[in-house]
């Protein structure tokens, strides 16, 4: 009985460090994922339909909402996510750089890094809850 209310009392505890170590985040960070989200959605029209003044635009958006990605984990002092981020914006800016001149190998190459850093960083502090909302972990 004693062992048992001992893993009792570890389970209790890990499960508090869990709950501790989650956050809700702030409203301004889901509009920026929201606004990511749909910005990543028209670059895949845009790359789908070779539409490369579409594709420099979005490149140009994500820039943006990736470096206020950069500042939020910056803030948070997360290097991993730090790291994703300021290479998702560097990827961004060198799609946009290479939509505008409209050369096909750099476009592919940048983009592939611009979407793949969201599940990156998605697969490392992202937490799913049942009602399908988000923590970050």
């Amino acid at each position: 009985m004693r062992a048992h209310t001992g893993w009792l009392a570890i389970c209790a505890a890990a499960s508090a460090l869990t709950v501790a170590a989650s956050e809700k985040p702030p409203d301004s960070y889901v509009k920026n994922m929201k606004d990511t989200n749909v910005a990543a959605q028209e670059l895949r029209k845009g790359l789908d339909a070779k539409d490369y003044d579409a594709v420099a635009k979005q490149a140009a958006t994500l820039k943006d909402l990736f470096d206020s990605t950069l500042r939020f984990w910056e803030d948070r002092k997360t290097d991993d996510a730090v790291t994703v981020a300021k290479n998702a914006t560097k990827a961004a800016a060198d799609l946009e750089t290479a939509a505008k001149a409209k050369n096909e190998a750099d476009v592919a190459a940048a983009a592939r890094i611009v979407q793949g850093s969201c599940k990156t960083c998605h697969d490392a502090h992202r937490e799913r809850l049942p009602d399908g909302s988000s923590q970050i972990k």
